[in-house]
């Protein structure tokens, strides 16, 4: 499955290329200054990165005494098509690692994520990002040291919203991602603080610079 995902992020990065490639040749995006230049500009594609703060929810963190987020990073690739002057769709390959913090040491979970977001250009420069988010989980550590991961959930799947401001070829954003899948698939064996895990969601904040080409 998760090798079935992978090959689904390489063809769609694959096949966004390719678009970008068709929109680049018609003109749609404008690197002239021809009197009849097309002025749509929410078209393009590029890299971003980022920091991100991970939070946890549910009832399984009461049972996860000292519970604090950690900030890590994100950091990736877009690309961005237009639909009109106001609308466009960005899809993105993101490689996230997330981190949690408690009295019991730390834990850190990597994945690659593809949100598809739909994208409201309020002005030239502002815009509004919101859509559905997919994941998959890559590898998990437990105070440094990589551990075993069959016991961990190992599609996330979500939501994320947030804003984006243009300036020239820079992009700076901040968004929020709420995901809807527990973390943990741990059975009744599993220790206390492990089977936690089975009833807490994740959550993080993002704030990311993108250049675009």
């Amino acid at each position: 499955m998760k090798k079935l995902f992978l090959l689904s992020i390489c063809a769609l990065l694959f096949n966004a290329a390719q678009a970008q490639e068709r929109v680049l040749n018609r003109g749609v995006i404008n690197h002239s200054e021809g009197e009849f230049a097309p002025t749509r500009t929410n078209s393009g594609f590029g890299v971003k990165g980022g920091v991100l703060f991970t939070n946890l929810r549910g009832d399984g963190t009461d049972d996860m005494p000292g519970l604090k987020s950690a900030t890590n990073w994100h950091a990736g690739f877009y690309s961005q098509f237009s639909l009109g002057s106001f609308f466009s769709i960005q899809p993105e390959a993101l490689y996230s690692r997330k981190e949690t913090k408690t009295d019991g040491g730390s834990m850190r979970f990597d994945y690659i994520e593809v949100p598809v977001l739909a994208v409201l250009n309020f002005t030239d420069n502002v815009s509004f990002h919101v859509g559905p988010q997919v994941g998959v989980l890559m590898a998990v550590k437990q105070d440094d040291k990589e551990i075993d991961k069959s016991s961990f959930n190992s599609f996330d799947y979500g939501a994320a919203a947030g804003l984006e401001a243009r300036l020239s070829f820079l992009r700076l954003g901040a968004r929020y991602y709420l995901s809807l899948a527990d973390i943990g698939e741990f059975d009744n064996t599993a220790a206390a603080g492990n089977r936690a895990l089975n009833d807490i969601k994740a959550g993080n904040f993002q704030i990311y610079v993108g250049v675009g080409f």
